[in-house]
C-alpha cells in the first residue's frame, strides 16, 4: 500500500497535479443605525466580516435611492457620487479580518421628501446582509 501511495505522489508531482487550493470566501454583514429628523439625518455603522478572507485594503459603498447628500463623516475617507456615498478604510483600520467587526463610521447628511433606508450596501463589491436599526 505505502509503494502504491508513494507511486501516486510522485506520479502527481511528475504531471504537475496539485491538491486544490482552499476557495476564498467574502461576505459581510452591516449594521446600519440612522437617527433622522426633518430634512436630515446621522448614520452610524459598522462592518463584520463573516466570510474567511480578509477585506483590505476596503471600500464601503451605500447606495441611495433619494437625494440624500453628506455633509461631514467620520472614522473614514468619505466621498460622493450621486447616488453612492463610499467609505475607504482609515489608515489605522485598512482591513477587516474574517469573523471581526470594524469600529464604528459613520456621516451625517440632508434629504428632502422622505426619509428611506440606502437600497444597497457593498464591500469591495461584495453585497453585504444589512440590518437596519
Amino acid at each position: 500500500m505505502r509503494i502504491l501511495t508513494a507511486l501516486a505522489v510522485a506520479a502527481a508531482l511528475v504531471l504537475g497535479i496539485s491538491a486544490p487550493a482552499r476557495a476564498m470566501s467574502y461576505s459581510c454583514d452591516v449594521t446600519y443605525d440612522a437617527t433622522v429628523w426633518t430634512g436630515g439625518f446621522v448614520a452610524s455603522i459598522t462592518v463584520e466580516n463573516t466570510g474567511t478572507s480578509t477585506f483590505s485594503p476596503w471600500l464601503l459603498q451605500i447606495v441611495f435611492a433619494g437625494d440624500e447628500t453628506m455633509s461631514s463623516g467620520w472614522a473614514a475617507t468619505w466621498t460622493q457620487t450621486p447616488p453612492s456615498l463610499q467609505a475607504a478604510n482609515p489608515v489605522w483600520a485598512a482591513s477587516i479580518a474574517p469573523g471581526t467587526t470594524s469600529a464604528a463610521i459613520g456621516f451625517v447628511a440632508t434629504y428632502t421628501g422622505t426619509y428611506t433606508n440606502p437600497t444597497g450596501v457593498s464591500l469591495n463589491g461584495v453585497p453585504c446582509t444589512v440590518a437596519y436599526i
